[in-house]
């Protein structure tokens, strides 16, 4: 173990591009990764290995704070819109995410007895709070915020800026553009290009704003009532006239 190198956590909620950065992750240090563990367990319950990376930390910064890190650590938190974040889970527990975990399984079968708008209100109601209070914890610290929307537009740029200048993993600049390209949306899907849905991948559609498609005007008003003032504080909207 190389003790001055940092520990690095990638802190982040569901359905942010969270395995897309662990898939580039892995590739730029594939001796060093501490694979994710459901309900967090490899950061919550078990001793943090120091000079490794942490991949897909879905915690709040008080559970974050809760843990006797090494001294050498560094941390980059990534957040997408809830919305976008909503319509993604619903078809990634409908059609692709493995079943990893009973609530799953309980999800999933209560979106298949339900219309799509049902659906978006169950699990606004069952699966949403948790992804949200990541976010609001981390927001009201005054972390400084990646949003998973700019990596769509600037993945390389700013990747380079988190992996290679802030964590200092150990791979070369040229390596990471390759890297970020083999993960880019098209290559993972095979050539199907950002915005071409296909409802059975977890690889669904690649693009940011997708939710303007889904949002029956049922669904808008429930989510401005429960979430309406976060998606202000995390900048996605300036006010709640959306």
């Amino acid at each position: 173990m190389n003790e001055t190198r940092p520990t690095i956590f990638h802190v982040t909620h569901w359905k942010a591009g969270s395995q897309w950065v662990r898939k580039i992750l892995e590739a730029c240090a594939p001796g060093l990764i501490v694979p994710p563990q459901v309900y967090e367990t490899q950061f919550l319950a078990a001793p943090i290995q120091e000079g490794k990376v942490y991949p897909t930390v879905y915690v709040t910064r008080e559970q974050f704070n809760s843990v006797k890190l090494p001294d050498l650590w560094i941390r980059f938190v990534i957040i997408r819109d809830l919305r976008d974040t909503l319509v993604s889970a619903y078809f990634s527990i409908l059609f692709s995410h493995q079943a990893i975990a009973n609530e799953i399984i309980e999800w999933r079968e209560a979106l298949r007895n339900r219309s799509e708008e049902e659906g978006l209100l169950y699990l606004m109601e069952e699966w949403l709070p948790r992804s949200a209070v990541i976010q609001e914890s981390w927001i009201n610290s005054g972390e400084k915020i990646l949003r998973y929307e700019d990596l769509l537009q600037s993945d390389l740029q700013i990747l380079e800026d988190v992996i290679v200048n802030q964590c200092q993993l150990p791979v070369s600049r040229d390596a990471l553009r390759e890297i970020v390209h083999a993960y880019k949306f098209e290559n993972l899907t095979h050539g199907r290009q950002r915005g071409v849905e296909d409802r059975q991948s977890h690889e669904r559609k690649g693009i940011s704003g997708d939710w303007k498609n889904h949002f029956t005007d049922k669904v808008k008003e429930e989510f401005k009532n429960k979430f309406g003032q976060l998606l202000i504080a995390t900048g996605y909207e300036k006010n709640p006239n959306w």
